[in-house]
């Protein structure tokens, strides 16, 4: 298994090299350094997380669920990305209906910037009040 980890450590640090050298070799000469260093560090968890897929996740644990999907959590999921799916048609629905009537002009980024946000939030509630209740 340490052979595994190790295998998955150096497919980490060769992705995250290679990613680093890659951004220096498009960007400015100049900050060429900081640049593969910057893009190395923040690449090299999911350089391990491949690692870890390729060699580590399938020779370890407990063999899988059959059924993955009936569990409690994929119901709460199920539930609240359902009912938050229809509150931002509603949200959207009454953005665009104001913008119209008020002729208020925004922007397209902004905009998706706030659907975005309110569509994280509302799923977040849904699913916080799914566990309190079931719990």
């Amino acid at each position: 298994m340490f052979v595994r980890h190790l295998a998955a450590g150096v497919t980490g640090l060769l992705v995250a090299a290679a990613l680093g050298l890659l951004a220096a070799l498009f960007g400015d000469p100049d900050e060429a350094r900081l640049r593969a260093l910057v893009f190395g560090a923040c690449t090299l968890g999911p350089g391990y997380g491949l690692g870890w897929l390729l060699f580590v996740s399938g020779a370890s644990g407990p063999d899988p669920v059959v059924h993955p999907e009936e569990s409690v959590e994929q119901t709460w999921w199920q539930r609240s990305a359902s009912g938050s799916f229809l509150d931002l048609l509603v949200v959207a629905g009454v953005g665009a209906t104001a913008l119209s009537v008020t002729d208020l002009r925004v922007d397209a980024t902004s905009a998706l910037a706030a659907l975005i946000v309110v569509g994280f939030a509302d799923v977040a509630v849904r699913l916080t009040v799914l566990r309190r209740r079931d719990a």
